[in-house]
C-alpha cells in the first residue's frame, strides 16, 4: 500500500480530477503521460526493488506497415485521402526533427526463451532518456484479442493478457503511437526506445482489467527485476531537414555572334514535406546577385529572396519559385558558348541552413553574315587610250569576321593578280586576308587594242572565318572605256 501510494505521488502531476482512489485502487485510467514509467509501475504492484531488464526472452524486432497520421486526411502530403502521410519524392515517410509525430504500426515482439506470459511493450514517447525507456514517458501496452492478430492467452479468465510460446512466435501488436521525431545515433531515422515486460512460469499473475481499466495496461509488469528487455529500434521515417532543388534554363538559347541581350529563367523547388525555406541568396557565378541589377550586365530582374512554402503548405501555388533575370553579352565567334551557373541557398524553419543547390544554363553564338562589296574604276593612262590602268578595292563589311580574298578574275584580261596576256602590270596579289571593317586596293594595268566603248567585268570569290563564301554578285563590278582615234 505504501508502495503504491508512493508512485501516485510521484506521478501526481499526470492524473486528472476526475481520477479517484479508492482503498488504494485507482479507478479510471491516468492520462497516457502517466501510465509512461515502467520502473513506477514495477512499484506499484508492491515490488521495492528496482528493475535491471538483464533477459532477453522476448524483445522488439520491427515496426512495418508504418502510417503517419495526416489529421486532418487529404491534402497535398494525403492525395488518396487515407489519412497517411504520403511518401515524399525519395519515397521516405518523414517527420521534423524535435517535433511530435503520430503514426500507427505493426510491432514484432519475437520470443527467444520458452513461454511467457502476460506481454507488455512500452515505447518512449519523449525520444527516451540515458536509460532509453525505462523510466521517462512512454506509451505503454499489452497484447490482447483486440490489438493482435497472433493473439493467444494460454491463462483461464479473467486474465486477457496475451501470452507467447514457440508455436506463437512472434507476436504482433498493432498499435497507435505519438512520440517525438528524434535520432540518436545520427542514422538520420527515428530512434525509438522501448521495453518488452513479461512473466514467467512461478509469478505468472492474473492480468485483467478489473482493477486498471484500460485492458490491463497497468498489469503489464515484470515477473522478477529481470524480465524485461530494452532496447532503441531503427524505423522507416526519416528526420526531415529541408533540401531545394534549382533548375536554370536560357531562356533565349542562342544569341548573335556580335552580341546581345539574353534571358534566364530560374526555378527553386522546397523539397520538404512541412518546412517553408527562406532564400538567402541566388548568386550566377558570371553575373553575381541575381536579385539587382545594374551590374556585370543585368538590365532587368524579377528574382527575389522569397519564402519558399513546404509541399504541405501551397495553396498558392509558390513551389517552386520561379523568377526571371536578362543580361547583355558581348561579341564571340560563331559556335562559342556562355556556361553560367546560378546558386540558390537557403534556411527552413527549424534554423537548418545552407541549404544550397546549384544548375548551369549555357547560350550558343550564332553566325551573322555580311556580305562583303568589290567596286572598279578605270583610269586611262596614255593620251591615246591604249594602256589602261584599272583600281581595285575589296571592302570586308562584316564587324565580327576576317575576310579572305582567293582570286580576282576580269573577264577580258583573265587572272589580274598576274602579268600575262594584256595584263601589262600588276599590284594585285591573292590571297589577301582583311580585317573585319577593313578593305583591300591594288590596281593593274590592261591593254586595250580595239577603240570604241570597251566594258570588261572583274569577278572576286572570298570566304569568311566561319567558313561562308562568297562570289558574284557581290564580289563582282564593271568599268567602261571608250577608245577612239582621231585623225588629223
Amino acid at each position: 500500500m505504501k508502495t503504491f501510494t508512493r508512485w501516485l505521488r510521484s506521478c501526481a502531476r499526470y492524473i486528472g480530477a476526475a481520477t479517484l482512489v479508492v482503498g488504494g485502487l485507482l479507478l479510471g485510467a491516468p492520462p497516457a503521460s502517466a501510465q509512461s514509467c515502467i520502473q513506477d509501475v514495477w512499484q506499484a504492484h508492491g515490488n521495492t526493488q528496482s528493475l535491471t531488464c538483464t533477459a532477453n526472452d522476448v524483445t522488439l524486432s520491427s515496426a512495418t506497415n508504418l502510417c503517419i497520421v495526416v489529421s486532418p486526411p487529404g491534402g497535398p502530403r494525403d492525395l488518396n485521402n487515407d489519412g497517411c502521410q504520403d511518401p515524399n519524392l525519395q519515397g521516405q515517410l518523414t517527420c521534423v526533427s524535435g517535433q511530435p509525430f503520430t503514426f500507427t504500426a505493426d510491432f514484432t515482439m519475437p520470443l527467444t526463451a520458452q513461454a511467457r506470459y502476460d506481454l507488455g511493450l512500452y515505447i518512449a514517447t519523449d525520444g527516451g532518456g540515458n536509460d532509453g525507456a525505462l523510466t521517462g514517458l512512454c506509451a505503454p501496452n499489452v497484447v490482447t484479442a483486440a490489438n493482435s492478430s497472433t493473439f493467444i492467452n494460454k491463462d483461464s479468465p479473467p486474465d486477457i493478457c496475451g501470452d507467447i510460446d514457440a508455436a506463437h512466435n512472434p507476436q504482433v501488436i498493432h498499435q497507435t503511437i505519438t512520440t517525438t521525431c528524434s535520432d540518436t545515433n545520427g542514422d538520420n531515422k527515428v530512434n525509438l526506445p522501448w521495453c518488452t515486460t513479461w512473466r514467467q512460469p512461478g509469478a505468472n499473475e492474473a492480468c485483467d482489467s478489473g482493477t486498471f481499466t484500460t485492458a490491463g495496461t497497468f498489469d503489464a509488469y515484470p515477473g522478477s527485476p529481470s524480465k524485461c528487455n530494452c532496447g532503441t529500434l531503427d524505423i522507416d521515417v526519416f528526420l526531415e531537414t529541408a533540401s531545394i532543388t534549382v533548375v536554370k534554363e536560357a531562356v533565349t538559347p542562342t544569341v548573335l555572334e556580335t552580341g546581345g541581350s539574353v534571358t534566364y529563367s530560374v526555378a527553386v523547388t522546397n523539397n520538404a514535406q512541412v518546412s517553408d525555406v527562406d532564400l538567402d541568396s541566388l548568386v550566377d557565378n558570371l553575373y553575381g546577385d541575381i536579385t539587382t541589377t545594374g551590374h556585370n550586365g543585368i538590365t532587368a530582374t524579377t528574382c527575389t529572396l522569397a519564402t519558399i512554402p513546404a509541399e504541405s503548405n501551397d495553396p498558392g501555388g509558390l513551389n517552386p519559385y520561379t523568377c526571371q533575370f536578362t543580361v547583355t553579352v558581348g561579341a564571340g565567334d560563331t559556335g562559342d558558348t556562355i556556361t553560367d551557373t546560378v546558386t540558390a541557398c537557403g534556411t527552413d524553419d527549424f534554423g537548418h541552413s545552407n541549404l544550397c543547390d546549384d544548375d548551369p544554363a549555357v547560350v550558343t553564338y550564332i553566325d551573322v553574315s555580311t556580305p562583303p562589296s568589290l567596286a572598279k574604276t578605270a583610269t586611262a593612262t596614255q593620251a591615246v587610250a591604249v594602256d589602261v590602268q584599272y583600281s581595285v578595292s575589296v571592302s570586308n563589311n562584316s564587324t565580327v569576321d576576317t575576310l579572305t580574298l582567293n582570286s580576282l578574275i576580269d573577264d577580258k584580261f583573265g587572272d589580274i593578280t598576274a602579268v600575262a596576256g594584256n595584263v601589262q602590270s600588276t599590284t594585285c596579289a591573292v590571297p589577301q586576308n582583311i580585317a573585319a571593317g577593313g578593305n583591300y586596293t591594288c590596281s593593274f594595268v590592261g591593254r586595250i587594242t580595239t577603240t570604241g566603248l570597251h566594258t570588261n567585268v572583274l569577278d572576286g570569290a572570298a570566304s569568311d572565318d566561319d567558313g561562308v563564301n562568297y562570289g558574284a554578285p557581290p564580289l563582282q563590278d564593271s568599268a567602261q572605256v571608250n577608245i577612239s582615234v582621231t585623225f588629223p
